[in-house]
C-alpha cells in the first residue's frame, strides 16, 4: 500500500471515526471532506455488500482533479467501474487501477477503512 494520502494536508490521522456504515447504500459511493478550500482533504468510500468498503483518495491520478462531479457522483452508468467525471477514465473498484483512459496504467491512492460497532474509521496504525 502506497499511503501517499497521510501526507497531503488536513489528511485524518489513522482512527478517524467518518462516520455510520448505514449512511453509504450498498452499490454506492460516499464523499468525506477534512478542511475547506483547495487544500481540504477529500476521499471517499464504496460500499458493496454488507461490510465491503473500498476507500481512496478522492484524486483522480491523471490530473489531481477530484473524481466526482456532484455528491456521491463516483461510478459509471452501468455501477460496476470508479469512474473519473472529468476525463471518463474508469478505475477497479477492488484496487483503484486505472483500466481505461486518461490515468491507464496508473491507480487511486488507497485509504485503508474498517468497521467497528457499526462506525466507519479509518484503520489505525497498530504498533
Amino acid at each position: 500500500m502506497r499511503d501517499y494520502w497521510r501526507i497531503r494536508p488536513r489528511a485524518p490521522v489513522p482512527g478517524t471515526v467518518l462516520g455510520p456504515l448505514a449512511d453509504i447504500e450498498e452499490g454506492t459511493a460516499r464523499e468525506y471532506v477534512f478542511g475547506a478550500g483547495v487544500s481540504a482533504f477529500r476521499m471517499f468510500v464504496f460500499r458493496r455488500e454488507g461490510e465491503e468498503l473500498y476507500a481512496y483518495l478522492n484524486l483522480c491520478p491523471h490530473f489531481s482533479l477530484p473524481l466526482n462531479r456532484g455528491d456521491g457522483d463516483f461510478l459509471c452508468p452501468e455501477r460496476n467501474w470508479l469512474r473519473c467525471n472529468q476525463h471518463f477514465a474508469l478505475f477497479r473498484i477492488e484496487d483503484g487501477r486505472c483500466v481505461t483512459g486518461a490515468a491507464e496504467g496508473e491507480g487511486l491512492d488507497p485509504i485503508k477503512v474498517e468497521v467497528l460497532d457499526g462506525m466507519i474509521r479509518i484503520t489505525p496504525i497498530l504498533s
